[in-house]
């Protein structure tokens, strides 16, 4: 048996383990179990890819403490090497996640992940999140590292920073406003820069009974001194308290700069153009402003 098809098994192995010890675990009431289903669809800035995603979790969760364990399987996961190319692959992952409760005002978490796929994919990845709660504000701060490798026309090392921030407020039971800002850092290993986006959100919510409707702008620049704005929205409904559905619509446009050297479309050591460009972009798009787009949505049972 190849190593694959024992990467494929472990997910479908830890999946069934959950489902079949559910009854086992009634007896706890702060054990909860979810499964669900998650598609993403993306255009533009990349090729065209739809992914599927079935999931598995199981939670404990206690007044102050919480830790959950997922496993998540990914059909058709989209992969570059960073210099116009694209294909897919199928990736299997397990996740940890813990969460700390500090009274009534913070709440601590972090968590590790790991992923295994086709074309000798492998990553690692650690997160780290905080809440702070005042009145009827909160802060939210969130930090990810993840290196990934694998083997797409030649050996690829990626290492990804991503920082977020939130500021949010209720001003009612009806209405909240979110002010966010992003970070985003890549650096390819085939590449002699790192690209990051800077990206600030305005967002509102909008709560009704079992929904959520959100929506929100954004502006923000990268490294490749591109200019972006774009919108989204989004909808969060529960039915009968256990089964969740969401669908949320992101749209950015990608203006660039006044005058960009464009030759073999990105920077590097194994391609044209300028310094900063961005790894993830279609070589035919490079200098030019486009739409990128994703849409996804989700369905999961709570039981």
């Amino acid at each position: 048996m190849n190593c694959h098809k024992k990467q494929y098994l472990i997910v479908i192995f830890i999946t069934a383990f959950i489902i079949i010890c559910h009854p086992i675990t009634l007896f706890a009431e702060k054990m909860k179990t979810t499964i669900g289903f998650k598609s993403t669809y993306s255009s533009g800035i990349s090729d065209t890819n739809i992914a599927y995603k079935p999931f598995a979790r199981i939670a404990y969760d206690i007044n102050f403490f919480k830790i959950e364990a997922t496993g998540m399987y990914t059909i058709h996961q989209q992969i570059t090497d960073g210099v116009g190319n694209f294909t897919e692959i199928n990736t299997g992952q397990g996740q940890v996640k813990t969460f700390l409760t500090i009274g009534e005002f913070m709440e601590l978490g972090g968590g590790y992940s790991i992923s295994k796929g086709e074309n000798s994919y492998n990553s690692k990845m650690y997160m780290i999140n905080g809440s702070i709660y005042i009145g009827d504000a909160t802060i939210d701060l969130d930090y990810t590292k993840e290196d990934k490798q694998y083997d797409y026309n030649f050996d690829i090392d990626i290492i990804n920073n991503t920082f977020f921030g939130s500021l949010s407020y209720d001003i009612n039971d009806i209405i909240g406003y979110e002010l966010e800002y992003h970070y985003i850092s890549n650096n390819f290993s085939n590449l002699d820069y790192t690209y990051d986006k800077k990206i600030v959100r305005i967002g509102m919510s909008v709560y009704a009974d079992q929904t959520i409707y959100m929506a929100g702008i954004n502006a923000g620049t990268d490294s490749g001194d591109y200019a972006i704005f774009g919108a989204d929205l989004g909808l969060s409904k529960k039915v009968y308290n256990s089964i969740k559905i969401m669908i949320a619509y992101n749209v950015d446009y990608y203006n660039p700069p006044a005058v960009t050297s464009t030759s073999g479309g990105h920077g590097g050591s194994n391609g044209g153009g300028y310094n900063g460009m961005n790894p993830y972009i279609r070589s035919d798009l490079a200098g030019e402003s486009f739409y990128d787009h994703l849409l996804s949505a989700s369905i999961s049972y709570l039981f």
